[in-house]
C-alpha cells in the first residue's frame, strides 16, 4: 500500500505496523488507528543521522457522502469536523488514517536527542562528539561564534583614492 510519504517528513521509513479497531457509530464507521514504524532523519542541529521509533493513535470518523467542503477554496474546519474522512461505495480506504498518524506524529525539528548541543558555529565540530576551543557567544536562542575581524590586518583598497 502507498501512503505517498515523501523525504520532507523523513529521510526513510521503515516497516509500518498499523491496527485499526472498526466500530459502527452514529455517523457512520468510527476508527481507531495505532500505528508503529521507524523513521531514519538528520538531526536539525548536529546533522547526524538518527532513528527513532513512533508509536502513535489517531482516532477518524469515516462518513458516507460527499465531501461538503471538496468544492470551497477557503475552508475553515472546526474540531467537529476535523476528524471526519468522507468516503463513497462500499469500501474505505484504511490508507488516509495510517498516513494521517504518520505526519501529525512527525516533529516540526528533528533532534537526535533532546539535549543536542548541534555543530560548533565557528569550526563546525559536532559538540555531541567533541569539545571545542571557540569562543562563542549566547545570544537569545542562538550561539553565535565570535568574530577575530578587530586582531587581523585588513587590506587597503590600494587603487585609486579619492581627493
Amino acid at each position: 500500500m502507498e501512503l505517498g510519504l515523501d523525504k520532507k517528513y523523513a529521510t526513510k521509513f521503515g516497516k509500518i505496523d498499523a491496527e485499526v479497531n472498526l466500530q459502527k457509530s452514529s455517523i457512520g464507521i468510527r476508527a481507531d488507528f495505532r500505528v508503529r514504524y521507524d523513521a531514519e532523519f538528520y538531526c536539525m542541529r548536529c546533522l547526524a543521522a538518527s532513528n527513532r521509533r513512533y508509536d502513535v493513535t489517531l482516532h477518524l470518523d469515516y462518513v458516507e457522502g460527499k465531501d461538503p467542503y471538496l468544492e470551497v477554496d477557503n475552508v475553515e474546519i472546526t474540531a467537529h469536523d476535523a476528524d471526519k474522512v468522507y468516503y463513497r461505495g462500499p469500501q474505505i480506504d484504511l490508507s488516509i488514517g495510517i498516513r494521517e498518524a504518520i505526519i501529525l506524529s512527525q516533529p516540526i525539528a528533528y533532534l537526535c536527542k533532546d539535549d543536542c548541543q548541534g555543530l560548533c558555529p565557528v569550526c563546525g565540530i559536532n559538540l555531541n562528539v567533541k569539545h571545542c576551543s571557540c569562543k562563542t557567544e549566547k545570544v537569545g536562542l542562538f550561539t553565535l561564534g565570535k568574530s577575530n575581524r578587530e586582531n587581523k590586518p585588513t587590506r587597503k583598497n590600494q587603487g585609486s583614492q579619492p581627493k
